[in-house]
């Protein structure tokens, strides 16, 4: 599955990413920012979902994306914050992408920054949400509602600096997962990406569609999969 992150505004590099998901007819997993997200946004992923309403699934990325940590690693649902707090605006975030996409709205959440705590997980159970998508850690998120499913490759480095890996390394790193995991994840940021960025996207694209073995996924079709694949591993 592909998730992109950061969705909120009218941007270029957003609409070039549709046309790329229509183009190619793979589905893609949008997290949107509901505090931040505009009209001009809100109106450009309707009429992607008017070609195709399986293509994308529209989730939802935290409230505002904004760091609530004083120190440390940035976060918006970490330690510092409290249940009531977490839960006020993750059910406000919720509330404006049910209004605004009704059934388009999909119930999976990705927690700013791929961090958040247990509080997060004990709110999302209570505001019913089905999917938990972060970082693919050593430990999966089990013992709730929800499902987790985590990226597993993302396309870009960020500790010095934004940067996307190189062609190869990624290749290589895909590769390895497509043969040892069931479920693979890259993940994407649409802000950063350039025409480099995009070309090497579509070429992966379109090598990956060449092969029936690779099934591409929003996360309302990957769920039942998801669920029956941690069920064998048990």
């Amino acid at each position: 599955f592909l998730r992109d992150d950061d969705v909120d505004e009218d941007e270029d590099s957003l609409k070039h990413l549709l046309d790329l998901a229509l183009v190619r007819s793979v589905p893609m997993n949008l997290e949107i920012i509901p505090g931040r997200l505009t009209p001009a946004c809100t109106a450009i992923l309707k009429n992607a979902l008017r070609a195709d309403h399986a293509l994308l699934s529209l989730d939802q990325h935290g409230w505002m994306h904004s760091n609530h940590e004083l120190e440390g690693r940035k976060c918006e649902f970490g330690p510092s914050r409290s249940l009531s707090h977490q839960l006020e605006d993750i059910a406000r975030g919720k509330a404006i992408l049910e209004s605004t996409f009704e059934d388009l709205f999909y119930p999976a959440f990705t927690p700013p920054w791929n961090r958040c705590t247990k509080d997060t997980y004990r709110a999302l159970d209570e505001l019913g949400f089905q999917v938990l998508s972060k970082d693919r850690g050593k430990e999966r998120v089990t013992e709730h509602r929800f499902s987790e499913i985590s990226t597993t490759l993302d396309l870009y480095t960020w500790k010095t600096g934004v940067s996307m890996k190189s062609p190869h390394e990624i290749i290589r790193k895909l590769i390895g997962q497509l043969e040892e995991l069931p479920i693979v994840g890259l993940l994407l940021h649409h802000k950063v990406m350039n025409d480099e960025a995009f070309l090497f996207l579509d070429q992966l694209l379109c090598e990956l569609t060449c092969y029936s073995v690779v099934q591409f996924h929003t996360f309302r079709t990957l769920l039942p999969l998801s669920v029956e694949s941690r069920m064998v591993s048990r």
